[in-house]
């Protein structure tokens, strides 16, 4: 019999060692020996795709609509394989404009719109929501089923439970806290997590593993093999059924199934961040494009069996199908291999949860939350903390942590209203269908010269003391081709008015604030978040007063590039020491401030 606390102690044991996992990875990384620049290691992350629907959702649908369950890995098979030049590029556009999320990338590739990344943020979060539950109620039926060891009972039989004492509350709270220990522990610039990956592929391997070691006992032990337990399966004709197409679907339901696994390997959140924002190098994916479909192959090879396995092993004794991979060890009075059973499914669905958390968390901050704190740029508080770098990092860290609180409590409360009614496979198609929605916004954002709207870039209001330093705002426009050949120079002159600059069509903006010298710098305006002007001491003998203007430039969550000033600029006089300190906002979300000294 397995006591509650020994499965307790076994799954904070594990979900301790994902945490060290993750700390070395991140230690390795600001060491400069990167431990995920490898091929492989991108390969086993992209295996997050593989969640407690893969590994017990597949299961149960085998056993009701057969070879039905191929359709969901026909399609990531597809898309890495053959589709690894759209992903390619994906990544390359991503990394050229500094993008560091889902919402991220549609809003950049269509006129920088804040707007279109709140609303891909919100379908995300609604949509993901329910795929959260499926995580919670794989690991609360599996460890309220493992803990009543040998007696093998089935969900309905577990019954609804009182809030306080539902197990899938605290599996909540738990991954909650181990998400904000993973991937908010501090701010980084490109949004990459390595230590995360790290722990990510170790998941990949061990419910791999797992479901491996259960196919194996089930196939090899239990039966004599693939040829006994077949033929055992054919002579029961309620079973020959789950040979066909026919099954429960048709060849329709298959092509749609495909086509949506196809855009759910690209567009789900966790997906995006491991396969675009969290990809190190570009040439990982050439690995990636065998090795992922070869792991979707391994696993699913023994789905089948074990379905065939448990209905011939309890037949309509009432177990759900959804559990048959923890079921089958139970009833051979397994308790090892069960053990193991759960923990592969508790590392599929907690490997989903991390990432996806994450990734929707970066989406409510960067997308949803700062721009609205921007536009609030009137609020003393909201004042502050823009202001001060420290501070501005702290709130980024405190809105990801309550969304991460919040998005994981949401999931709970879909999971207790939905009850046990839906399969496992039904919940998670809701969010492959929510998710699809954004195929046309991104398949259309990797066009050449898309990415830009309307292309205009309103620089704001500039009030700053100009008894006795000038101003002068430059915008310059670039063409969309590598090259960048300037298309405009436009050029105006600030004090105390709105200054603001009109590039046409097609072509992205550049920024640069000019202060009484030709030192001048400029950022594309989907990296931009904030310019700051600060003196700068030049090596020049012959500077009287040997301060010139240099502007730094800074995406609020990158560090700031600091750009050399123009060395033959006349030098000027320093601004006072009672000059005003300038906070720019304007209605784009770029935020500008003027510091002097």
């Amino acid at each position: 019999m397995l006591r509650t606390w020994v499965i307790v102690a076994v799954s904070a044991a594990y979900l301790g060692l994902l945490f060290a996992i993750a700390y070395w990875g991140d230690k390795r990384a600001r060491a400069g020996r990167s431990v995920i620049n490898n091929g492989a290691i991108y390969a086993l992350s992209l295996a997050v795709y593989a969640t407690s629907w893969t590994y017990y959702g597949s299961v149960g649908r085998a056993a009701s609509q057969g070879v039905g369950f191929l359709p969901i890995y026909l399609g990531p098979t597809l898309m890495v394989a053959l589709g690894w030049l759209v992903l390619g590029k994906i990544i390359r556009i991503s990394k050229r404009n500094r993008i560091t999320s889902l919402a991220d990338f549609v809003s950049a590739r269509y006129g920088k719109s804040t707007l279109l990344g709140a609303l891909v943020t919100v379908i995300a979060v609604v949509g993901i929501v329910p795929y959260i539950a499926l995580q919670l109620k794989a690991i609360s039926n599996t460890f309220n089923i493992l803990r009543r060891h040998p007696e093998i009972v089935t969900t309905t039989e577990l019954g609804s439970v009182p809030l306080l004492g539902d197990t899938a509350l605290y599996a909540a709270l738990l991954l909650a806290a181990f998400t904000i220990l993973f991937g908010t522990r501090h701010l980084d610039a490109t949004e990459r997590h390595e230590g995360m990956v790290a722990a990510i592929a170790f998941e990949s391997i061990v419910k791999l593993v797992a479901f491996l070691a259960v196919g194996v006992f089930v196939t090899f032990s239990v039966f004599t093999g693939f040829g006994d337990l077949f033929g055992q399966a054919a002579a029961v004709p309620e079973l020959t059924r789950l040979f066909t197409l026919g099954a429960g679907s048709d060849y329709g339901t298959w092509m749609w199934l495909t086509v949506l696994s196809m855009l759910a390997i690209l567009l789900l959140p966790r997906q995006f961040q491991i396969a675009v924002v969290e990809n190190v190098d570009e040439r990982h994916l050439s690995t990636a494009t065998w090795l992922f479909p070869l792991y979707l192959l391994v696993i699913n090879v023994f789905v089948m069996p074990v379905a065939l396995a448990g209905l011939l092993r309890f037949g309509g004794g009432g177990v759900n199908p959804d559990t048959f991979v923890l079921a089958l060890p139970m009833a051979e009075g397994q308790q090892a291999l069960a053990l193991l059973a759960f923990l592969g499914g508790l590392s599929a669905a907690t490997g989903m949860v991390i990432v996806e958390t994450i990734a929707l968390s970066t989406m409510v901050s960067n997308s949803l939350v700062l721009p609205v704190l921007l536009r609030l740029d009137g609020w003393s508080w909201v004042r502050r903390r823009m202001a001060r770098p420290r501070e501005l990092g702290g709130l980024i860290l405190g809105i990801r942590r309550v969304t991460i609180v919040l998005v994981l409590l949401l999931g709970f409360a879909y999971f207790r209203v939905a009850g046990e009614a839906p399969a496992l496979v039904s919940i998670g198609l809701i969010s492959f269908a929510a998710v699809a929605q954004f195929a046309p916004a991104v398949l259309g954002g990797l066009i050449d010269g898309s990415s830009v709207g309307g292309g205009t870039f309103d620089l704001g209001s500039a009030t700053f003391d100009m008894t006795r330093t000038t101003g002068t705002v430059e915008a310059r426009c670039f063409s969309t081709n590598e090259v960048r050949t300037p298309a405009a120079k436009l050029t105006t002159r600030c004090s105390d008015v709105t200054c603001s600059a009109t590039c046409p069509r097609r072509a992205s903006i550049s920024c640069g604030l000019t202060v009484s010298t030709t030192v001048s710098a400029h950022s594309t305006a989907s990296g931009l978040d904030s310019v700051a002007v600060t003196p700068f001491r030049s090596a020049s003998s012959r500077a009287r007063s040997s301060r010139r203007a240099v502007i730094m430039i800074s995406s609020g969550l990158r560090p700031p590039e600091r750009i050399s000033p123009d060395t033959r600029a006349s030098p000027i006089l320093p601004p006072p020491r009672n000059a005003t300190r300038l906070v720019i906002p304007r209605p784009s979300s770029t935020h500008l401030a003027l510091l002097t000294r």
